[in-house]
């Protein structure tokens, strides 16, 4: 995967740096090859392996619970699926989506669909009805990259790494995390958020990206 789909003018003016990270990448992929991937997800920022399961404390006493829920074929491509489940605050499921995502031999990570099971949002399948693999994380991201993760007639997202040492509250405390700002719009789709992951966990806090609000807290990791 060759060539490189940046975002004119995102970053600000960060240091330069050298041919590395997105600028080798096509983003969305058109046609990802399954030899290019391997059959774990072990990115230090976003680790599905050892079927971890992440809770997370919600805004009005909502809940979210992400689990890692096996493997699947996507575009020709073995992927990881993660069940999402949304709880109101008397417990009941009031949305669940399954994700799709898989890691290059380079180490980036790419998010490869989305089933929405119950609730809001859209669902998409790499290599259907046009619909491409997008980039997740970089294997190294850099402060100022910026890419173009999927676009269709129903959804158009993008993606920017803001900070590399952001600190943040998660998991009764303060932790280190990388920062991304991603913008989704589409027909049922408007979400301007910042989502922090950090290193060995995955993501620990989503935030408004205008108003600053939590949107999502990681309160527990359960690795059993």
């Amino acid at each position: 995967m060759v060539g490189a789909l940046l975002l004119a003018g995102c970053g600000g003016t960060p240091p330069v740096s050298p041919t590395a990270g997105v600028d080798e990448l096509t983003i969305p992929t058109p046609d990802p090859d399954p030899y290019d991937f391997t059959a774990r997800v072990d990115h230090p920022l976003f680790p599905l392996v050892d079927d971890p399961t992440w809770t997370y404390e919600g805004p009005q006493g909502s809940s979210v619970e992400l689990s890692v829920d096996g493997t699947d074929l996507v575009d020709g491509v073995e992927v990881t699926t993660v069940r999402r489940v949304l709880l109101d605050r008397r417990g009941r499921t009031v949305g669940e989506r399954r994700s799709s995502f898989a890691q290059d031999n380079d180490g980036n990570v790419w998010s490869f669909g989305r089933e929405v099971l119950e609730g809001d949002g859209e669902s998409w399948e790499a290599g259907t009805d046009g619909a491409e693999a997008g980039l997740l994380l970089p294997a190294t991201p850099r402060v100022g990259d910026a890419w173009l993760q999927q676009e269709s007639s129903a959804l158009t997202t993008t993606v920017e790494v803001l900070e590399l040492d952001a600190r943040v509250p998660a998991l009764g405390g303060q932790v280190e995390a990388v920062a991304t700002r991603d913008q989704a719009t589409g027909t049922e789709v408007d979400e301007d958020v910042v989502r922090y992951y950090a290193p060995g966990v995955g993501i620990v806090r989503v935030e408004d990206a205008v108003t600053g609000e939590p949107l999502l807290e990681l309160t527990e990791v359960d690795r059993s």
